[in-house]
């Protein structure tokens, strides 16, 4: 079966990677003030905060060091990856990628912010996973039959798509389907 997923919060635990460069970054604990998408918002930072938090993941190349979800790929399916980021942290997920020896998963990034609607369009997936509403709504568009949005600890960053369920987790996204494809 082919598969088509995101990096961030559905691959990759990257919320809590980035959360423990911030408190290393700043030098003090954070604590959550919402479920936002949105980094600034969710810990309450100021805009020098956040671009210094972000530098120093970027510098210290934390995108390698983010563990994988548990359940995340343990089924057998033809897997890409879409990612809306730039060159340089697609350069980041492939050298994560390669560490973990999943060499078979195909990267495509799309830009950072980029529409993932093409790429759907022209891989025909079976499924999508997403942690962004938007994402969501591009794949329903782009024609995949199902689409799930994986909770990612977060709100979503917009407005729920009707008819996609929300997921806690990839592993819960492959349970159901083995389940929907016996039943």
């Amino acid at each position: 079966m082919r598969i088509a997923i995101d990096a961030d919060q559905v691959l990759f635990d990257f919320l809590a990677t980035w959360h423990t460069v911030a408190e290393k970054t700043l030098n003090r604990e954070l604590v959550e003030k919402n479920h936002s998408y949105h980094l600034m918002a969710r810990y309450g930072l100021s805009m020098a905060e956040y671009h210094r938090c972000w530098a120093m993941f970027n510098r210290w190349d934390v995108w390698k060091d983010c563990p994988v979800i548990p359940d995340a790929l343990e089924a057998d399916h033809e897997v890409f990856i879409i990612s809306a980021v730039d060159v340089e942290a697609r350069k980041a997920r492939q050298r994560a990628l390669d560490k973990l020896g999943l060499r078979q998963v195909r990267l495509m990034g799309v830009g950072f912010g980029g529409s993932k609607f093409d790429p759907l369009r022209i891989l025909k997936p079976e499924i999508f996973a997403d942690d962004l509403w938007a994402h969501c709504r591009e794949a329903v568009d782009a024609g995949v039959p199902r689409v799930v949005r994986i909770r990612g600890n977060h709100d979503g960053g917009g407005d729920p798509v009707p008819g996609v369920p929300v997921l806690e987790s990839i592993g819960e996204m492959i349970v159901k389907q083995r389940n929907y494809r016996v039943g």
